[in-house]
């Protein structure tokens, strides 16, 4: 799976076909997406496409090749595409209906002042002067705007920079 806006993001992940799409739905929320509790739907054909119910079964809705859309938030959207790549026949890798095969490295960013490698990054920045507004640890000392509070760190994930989502980006189990 991508995220829908670039392709930098990427998980493979191992789905049991008896798992739900509300069983993906919050791995995606948890490694990838969760801020403020906002809504999400699957669908087939995106925003305009045909929802799918979210107690539906992973085998009763994949097959290779089907890509569905997961949408999380529907005001500061974050969309990812999920592609079914094979089935697999044989014991579980893990005891949850979930498994995280692969991910991508975090994409580097560099500091705006010096180059080095961003640890973190001011929202202000970003929404006052569209910017990215990433800084590495020595050049984010400054004191926390007063409409955006502090630095946040920069995690691996589509959504760092979105709504409320400050990570941790990392898998629920």
């Amino acid at each position: 799976m991508t995220d829908a806006y670039g392709k930098a993001y990427w998980l493979d992940l191992e789905m049991r076909g008896k798992a739900t799409l509300d069983d993906l739905d919050f791995y995606l929320r948890e490694i990838w997406l969760e801020c403020c509790g906002h809504l999400s739907q699957f669908s087939l054909g995106g925003w305009q496409g045909s929802d799918i119910d979210m107690n539906k079964k992973i085998d009763a809705v994949f097959t290779p090749g089907l890509t569905l859309t997961h949408i999380y938030d529907f005001g500061a959207s974050s969309e990812t595409l999920i592609t079914a790549v094979d089935l697999r026949e044989g014991h579980p890798t893990t005891k949850h209906p979930i498994a995280l095969m692969a991910r991508n490295l975090q994409p580097e960013r560099q500091c705006l002042k010096c180059k080095e490698p961003a640890t973190r990054w001011r929202p202000e920045c970003l929404y006052e002067n569209e910017e990215e507004g990433v800084f590495c640890d020595k050049h984010i000392a400054k004191p926390p705007h007063e409409d955006y509070g502090g630095p946040v760190e920069i995690v691996n994930s589509p959504r760092m920079d979105m709504c409320g989502y400050n990570g941790p980006a990392e898998p629920p189990y």
